[in-house]
């Protein structure tokens, strides 16, 4: 295992290397990290940005917020992203149960979520299509979502006011303040960086160039959580490489954003798909409910085929060279002082 090292990251940006001795002030989140910094404080940084967001969001989440549900769990599963990300710079048998509770905390979060955009998104259908005779056919369907996104809400109420989610704030704040590093932390942000960058960039990148518009949705759902992976990446990294990486960054992190929202959407016209499937194999011998159920279901099928479709005119955006030359640019100069050190 990496040599694990307890440290403090300070704002004093002279200091190379972290330090036991001095306390973190101002925070982390209000820091701003150069390239010559160690990585340590990117680290810091997204533990601390991460509880910040959902110390945000946990009101009007606990309150049943669509809105709140979705800030807390996007900054549950960004930190996840970002952990693994930066995973060679923390203790590995620190990092293995804080992913497992975010992890857990983000199902609870799934749960709520995504039944009321699925609920949202075919009432949206029906209404782009006046088929008002489909809805009051498709009434059961309704009711269902309806009591799931009621026992999601109770148990994410459950959640947040529990002991459990507690213990998560905490040892995110301790964390934070105090990360579990690896000697690989000590190392500059310009150096230690880069790396992640490419290394999320060409996951990405594999994946995507093999996909085939016919692949099975499991494929592409999988580029989508990779793309929002680049994204997070580049959103900690670049800022901490320094202006000319952050500037070329930007439009890697739009793009990589369509590709991921446009690949949402797919995922999402699926799951509606596979909902309203099985509610049809569940009323068989009811007419009314049979034809509005089909005519839903194509209607997703039709959204579904229609994002694969923008994807990959959206991914022949995204892979290019100029767009992601910070990338090279940042690995080829950290190659450079490696080898003049």
């Amino acid at each position: 295992m990496p040599q694990q090292e307890r440290a403090e990251c300070l704002v004093n940006h002279n200091n190379p290397i972290p330090t036991t001795d001095l306390r973190l002030q101002p925070p982390p989140i209000l820091a701003r990290i150069k390239p010559d910094d160690p990585a340590a404080r990117a680290v810091c940084a997204a533990l601390a940005t991460a509880r910040s967001r959902m110390q945000e969001s946990e009101a009007s989440a606990r309150a049943g917020d669509s809105e709140g549900i979705h800030r807390l769990r996007t900054a549950t599963r960004r930190l996840r992203s970002e952990l693994r990300a930066l995973g060679e710079l923390v203790d590995p048998q620190w990092l293995e149960p804080l992913e497992s509770e975010l992890k857990w905390l983000a199902g609870v979060l799934g749960a709520a979520r995504d039944v009321d955009v699925l609920s949202q998104r075919l009432r949206k259908d029906l209404a782009a299509r006046n088929a008002d005779a489909d809805q009051r056919a498709l009434a059961p369907v309704f009711a269902e979502l309806m009591a799931r996104q009621a026992r999601a809400a109770h148990e994410l109420q459950h959640v947040l006011l529990g002991e459990r989610y507690r213990r998560i704030l905490a040892a995110l704040e301790r964390a934070s303040q105090h990360p579990p590093l690896t000697a690989e932390a000590r190392v500059a942000c310009r150096r230690a960086l880069p790396p992640v960058a490419a290394k999320a960039w060409r996951r990405l990148k594999k994946a995507a160039r093999e996909l085939r518009r016919s692949d099975p949705d499991e494929l592409f759902h999988e580029v989508r959580k990779l793309a929002k992976r680049a994204r997070y990446t580049a959103e900690l990294i670049a800022p901490a490489l320094g202006q000319p990486a952050l500037k070329g960054a930007r439009r890697f992190i739009r793009r990589t954003s369509r590709v991921q929202d446009v690949l949402g959407a797919h995922q999402d016209a699926v799951v509606a798909g596979q909902e309203v499937a099985a509610a049809l194999a569940a009323h068989p011998e009811d007419g009314p409910f049979a034809e509005a159920a089909h005519r839903l279901l194509e209607s997703q099928r039709a959204a579904a085929d229609a994002a694969r479709s923008e994807f990959f005119d959206l991914w022949d955006r995204l892979d290019r060279k100029k767009t992601t030359r910070w990338i090279r640019k940042a690995t080829k100069a950290k190659a450079r002082l490696t080898a003049r050190s």
